[in-house]
């Protein structure tokens, strides 16, 4: 079976809030899910609020999927295995899958530039084994696909 459907990931750690619009504008992104469960940062301009009013302005659809957000107190492998994380993967996965279906493109943010050192990378190997390609946009113009 071919995989047909992607998304993409990204980190807006090092960039700023034009930086990040710029580079989702340069891959046609339509639709951005907030995969962070606390959607503030020290920098104001990537708090829920400011790219809930931001990203629409640019075309770009806002959703937050706190359920599969990172910071877990029993750390994210073993969060991956709670019913709370299966209902909201399932419901990303919905998402990732009518975004596609429509020929849109879905990208997943969090604070972290290069995914090995965020919980995209363990999100990341879900979502593949769904028969979904992931590709991480890490700068303008450069893409990785990580093999995990």
């Amino acid at each position: 079976m071919m995989q047909n459907d992607k998304c993409y990931t990204i980190g807006y750690g090092g960039r700023t809030l034009d930086d990040l619009v710029k580079m989702l504008l340069d891959y046609n992104i339509t639709n951005l899910v907030d995969i962070r469960r606390y959607p503030h940062s020290i920098f104001e301009e990537f708090d829920k609020e400011s790219l809930q009013e931001t990203l629409p302005k640019n075309g770009i659809l806002y959703y937050h999927c706190e359920g599969v957000g990172g910071m877990r107190d029993t750390g994210y492998v073993e969060y991956m295995h709670t019913d709370e994380f299966a209902q909201s993967f399932s419901s990303l996965m919905d998402l990732i899958t009518k975004t596609n279906l429509i020929s849109q493109k879905i990208v997943l943010l969090c604070a972290e530039k290069n995914p090995k050192g965020c919980h995209r990378h363990y999100l990341s190997t879900k979502i593949e084994e769904n028969n979904v390609e992931v590709i991480h946009l890490v700068d303008s113009g450069q893409t990785n696909l990580f093999m995990y």
